[in-house]
């Protein structure tokens, strides 16, 4: 039980704490990298993959149609994954100012889609978004510029939260939104991402392969772009704007649906956690996501065991301890409006949150559920 117990604790604490320290000591003397100018920018598609998404879609037409990229380099395609509230009629509308509107029958989830508006596509960089996250004027600008070096295949742009300063599930994926983007550029300093943003990043055309539905791209396709021998890089300065979940319940449905896919498109990618062929990547891999998905299992075993060692010290002092955490998890999440808006309540309540779900997502994964299509959270 002893060991099981501090096994647990390393577990967790590699994760969470030994891994960023390990890339800061890697990376705490080099530069944020500079790029050359671009002689000229690219051709781009703008693929925006929608289902259902008639409260949004046309200000993020809108927002599509203004940013700021050379007239005529710039393609918007929408897919419409079988919407059925108004979505491909409200789409329909922008025709006249160059946007491509495709309907899918039957409804095949996100990554159909994107394979579909690929097809559609001329440009020579390929962008993905979702039809709720607006673009920065420049946006799209930053985003090409890593594609100066040759060496880059992929780049993952920036997702800010709007609305962190409301409830505590709010409030709690900021704290965690920078703890990522600090290991974001950190990886893309030492080595590559391992995984990009869904409502940002862009691929270089040339790179792009068609994924079965049951794949979900944004982890996926960066893996594969390493793999051919290209660099995932991450771009600050291109931003989405997007909001976040409004309840911890909305989040830990989240990450469940993302977790169980992410396993199954791992296992599609397994050779990218062989140490003998890329050591560093492979590193990357099992430290930021494969070690993560684990940490619920971590949780549960050093609970557990801290119990059962309950008569001896300083394991009686160590379970109270996690006792008072998700004590304190439970009281955020009852009451996000009040409690939930303090440090002390919302990060064990959000931290509790997305590991329950990272425990569903591996059980679903387990259970064969793969999430291909699913239902977007209702906006108003």
């Amino acid at each position: 039980m002893v060991a099981l117990f501090w096994v647990s604790v390393l577990g967790v604490a590699g994760t969470y704490l030994l891994y960023p320290l390990f890339l800061w000591l890697l990376t705490c003397w080099r530069r944020p990298p500079t790029y050359a100018e671009l002689g000229e920018l690219p051709a781009v598609s703008l693929i925006i993959s929608a289902y259902n998404e008639a409260a949004v879609i046309g200000e993020k037409l809108d927002n599509s149609l203004s940013l700021e990229y050379p007239p005529g380099k710039l393609q918007i395609i929408v897919i419409s994954d079988g919407s059925q509230d108004g979505t491909d009629q409200l789409a329909g509308q922008y025709a006249d100012r160059g946007v491509l509107l495709q309907r899918m029958e039957p409804r095949s989830g996100k990554t159909a889609a994107q394979n579909a508006g690929v097809r559609l596509a001329n440009g020579e960089v390929l962008v993905f978004t979702d039809a709720n996250s607006l673009y920065t004027p420049t946006a799209l600008v930053e985003l090409m510029r890593p594609f100066a070096d040759r060496g880059v295949g992929c780049v993952c742009g920036e997702l800010e939260y709007l609305n962190l300063g409301g409830e505590g599930a709010g409030k709690g994926e900021g704290f965690y939104w920078h703890y990522e983007q600090f290991l974001k550029n950190r990886e893309s300093q030492w080595c590559s991402l391992v995984g990009a943003n869904g409502s940002i990043y862009a691929l270089r055309r040339e790179l792009f392969d068609e994924l079965p539905p049951e794949i979900i791209s944004d982890f996926v396709m960066p893996l594969r772009v390493w793999r051919k021998g290209f660099r995932v890089v991450y771009a600050p300065r291109a931003r989405a704007l997007e909001h976040s979940a409004k309840s911890f319940r909305e989040e830990f449905r989240r990450r469940t649906r993302i977790i169980a896919r992410s396993l199954h498109g791992l296992r599609s990618e397994a050779g990218v956690l062989n140490p003998f062929v890329h050591p560093g990547f492979a590193l990357q891999v099992f430290s930021h996501k494969v070690l993560r998905w684990l940490v619920p299992l971590f949780l549960l075993c050093a609970l557990t065991s801290s119990g059962l060692l309950y008569r001896e010290q300083p394991y009686r002092a160590l379970f109270w301890s996690q006792g008072v955490f998700y004590l304190l998890a439970l009281a955020g999440n009852l009451a996000p409006r009040s409690l939930g808006r303090v440090g002390l309540f919302y990060i064990p309540a959000h931290f509790c949150a997305i590991n329950l779900g990272a425990l569903a997502g591996v059980l679903q994964f387990l259970a064969g559920n793969r999430y291909t299509v699913w239902e977007p959270i209702k906006r108003v």
